[in-house]
C-alpha cells in the first residue's frame, strides 16, 4: 500500500518503521530535525511542511493514497489534515488520532469522511476499569464479534500446584497461550501450569474468574481503595471511568494545576492531594499503604515503574503501570507489575489493529506484542456457509470455532454455520501466515 504518516512524533516514528517493512511510507512533518532522524532510521520518504498548509501535500505530487494517517498531538491539526488531503489527492482509507472524545459522538467525523478513529486515552481508561472487574486478572481484551473475552492471569498461589492445561480446558473456556520466563507459547494440553506462568485465557468471563481464584491468591479478590500518581489529563480519564464502582480514590501529583482541574473534573468525588510524586512519606502519611491498588499514571515510564515497586514494597500486590515504552515490558513483567498501554502505545497498537482489520475479520495482539489472534465471523450470505473448515495441524498456534457461547477444537471437520467465529493464533512472528490462512478460508 501507498501510505502517508502526518506527524512524526513518536507514534508516526514508530508506525512508519513498522509498516515501512511491507509498504511504500511517506512521513509529514514540519521540524526538520524529526524528518531527519526517520531518514536515517528508516527507509521512507519524508515531506517537510505543516500538515494544515495545503501546499505542502501539494509539493509531493502524489496523486492517490491507499491510506492517509494523521497522528500529531493537535486533534485540530489532524482534522484538518483530513479535509485538505482530500481536496489535493485520491485517499481510499483515512485512519486519525484524536485525545477530545466529543468527536467521538459528533457527526464531525462523519462529515469528514474519516472511517477511523482512535481514542488512545479512553482506550487506556477503559483498559484499567477492566481490571476492577476481574480482581486477579493482568489484562482484560475484549471483541467486537463475541461476548468472550481474552484474560490473562499471573500463577501465584502459595500452597504450590499440580494443574495441566487441560484442567483449565471448558466448553466455554480454552488456553490460548503462555508466557514463561519472557516467551510466549501455545500449550498442548498435557502442559503442566507452573507457578509464575501468566496465562491467557479466552472465553466465559464468569468462568475464567473461577480459574483465576485457583491460580492466584495473592491478587485481592475485591478492589474498594485505589491510589493513581498523576493527576494529568489521562490520570483524570482513569479516576472518570471507575467513578461508578464505588471506590475510594485517592491522586497524588505536584502539579497544582493538574490538581485543580481534577477536582473540577472529578467534582470532588475523588480526594486530590497536591505533593510531589516522589514524596515516599506518601505511604504513610496519607495512608496509601491501605490501598488495594495502586495506579501509576504518571508522564515518566520509569517513575510509573519506580512508584510501582516502592507500592510492593508496603505489601500493595495490585499494582499497575501506564507506560508506552515498550522495552520495558519483559521488565515490569519480572517485577510482576501490571502493565497498561499508555496514550502513545495505544494509538501505535490501535491503528496497526484496525489497518489490519476488516469488518467481518479483527485482529489483536497480546503478551506485549508477541501474540497475535486474528478472529473472523461468518455473517449471514458469507460464501462460507456449509463449507467445510480447513484443519490447521501446525505446531504452536491456536484454532478454535465459537459457536453461541461453545468454543470448539478443530481437530475434527466443522462445518460452517452463520453467526459462527473462526479464531487463530499463535506467535507474532507468525503474524503473515494467520492472516492469509484466515483470509483464505
Amino acid at each position: 500500500m501507498d501510505i502517508m504518516i502526518a506527524g512524526a512524533g513518536t507514534v508516526g516514528y514508530s508506525l512508519a518503521q513498522t509498516l515501512s517493512h511491507k509498504h511504500n511510507v511517506i512521513v509529514v512533518d514540519k521540524e526538520t530535525q524529526t524528518l531527519n532522524r526517520l531518514d536515517d532510521d528508516i527507509d521512507v520518504m519524508t515531506l517537510l511542511g505543516d500538515i494544515e498548509d495545503p501546499q505542502t501535500f501539494q509539493k509531493s505530487n502524489i496523486g492517490s493514497l491507499d491510506l492517509f494517517i494523521a497522528v500529531t498531538d493537535s486533534d485540530e491539526a489532524n482534522l484538518l489534515s483530513t479535509l485538505i488531503i482530500d481536496d489535493v489527492m485520491h485517499v481510499k482509507k483515512k485512519i486519525i488520532r484524536l485525545k477530545n472524545a466529543y468527536f467521538e459522538k459528533g457527526a464531525v467525523l462523519t462529515k469528514l469522511a474519516v472511517d477511523e478513529a482512535v481514542f488512545p486515552d479512553d482506550l487506556t481508561a477503559q483498559k484499567v476499569s477492566a481490571l476492577f472487574d476481574f480482581p486477579k486478572a493482568n489484562n482484560v481484551k475484549v471483541f467486537i464479534h463475541t461476548e468472550h473475552k481474552l484474560i490473562s492471569v499471573r500463577v501465584q498461589n502459595s500452597e504450590g500446584l499440580n494443574y495441566r492445561v487441560e484442567d483449565f480446558t471448558r466448553d466455554s473456556v480454552v488456553v490460548m497461550g503462555i508466557e514463561r520466563e519472557k516467551s510466549f507459547f501455545v500449550p498442548k494440553p498435557t502442559d503442566a501450569v507452573l507457578m509464575n506462568d501468566l496465562v491467557y485465557f479466552f472465553g466465559s468471563s464468569e468462568q475464567i474468574e473461577t480459574m483465576a481464584d485457583k491460580l492466584n491468591t495473592q491478587m485481592p479478590s475485591s478492589i474498594k481503595r485505589v491510589a493513581i500518581f498523576g493527576a494529568n489529563p489521562l490520570a483524570q480519564k482513569i479516576a472518570k471511568a471507575l467513578l461508578h464502582k464505588n471506590l475510594e480514590i485517592k491522586i497524588i501529583d505536584k502539579n497544582r494545576t493538574y490538581c485543580k482541574t481534577a477536582s473540577e473534573c472529578l467534582q470532588d468525588e475523588v480526594t486530590v492531594i497536591h505533593s510531589a510524586y516522589e514524596d515516599h512519606s506518601l505511604f504513610e502519611k496519607a495512608g496509601l499503604k491501605n490501598s488495594d491498588m495502586i495506579i501509576a499514571a504518571g508522564l515518566d515510564d520509569e517513575k510509573n515503574i519506580v512508584k510501582c515497586i516502592e507500592a510492593k514494597e508496603y505489601g500493595i500486590e495490585k499494582v499497575v503501570s501506564i507506560n508506552n515504552d515498550k522495552s520495558y515490558y519483559n521488565l515490569m513483567h519480572k517485577l510482576g507489575i501490571i502493565v497498561v498501554r499508555g496514550s502513545k502505545a495505544g494509538a501505535y497498537y490501535a491503528i496497526l489493529e484496525k489497518i489490519a482489520s476488516s469488518s467481518i475479520i479483527a485482529q489483536r495482539h497480546y503478551c506485549g506484542r508477541k501474540a497475535v489472534l486474528f478472529m473472523r465471523k461468518i455473517n449471514p450470505n458469507s460464501p462460507l456457509i456449509g463449507k467445510t473448515l480447513k484443519t490447521d495441524k501446525k505446531q504452536n498456534r491456536s484454532l478454535f470455532l465459537l459457536r453461541e457461547d461453545t468454543i470448539h477444537s478443530c481437530n475434527d471437520m466443522l462445518r460452517l454455520l452463520e453467526g459462527d467465529t473462526v479464531l487463530i493464533s499463535g506467535k507474532t512472528e507468525q503474524e503473515d501466515e494467520l492472516k492469509k490462512w484466515i483470509y483464505t478460508l
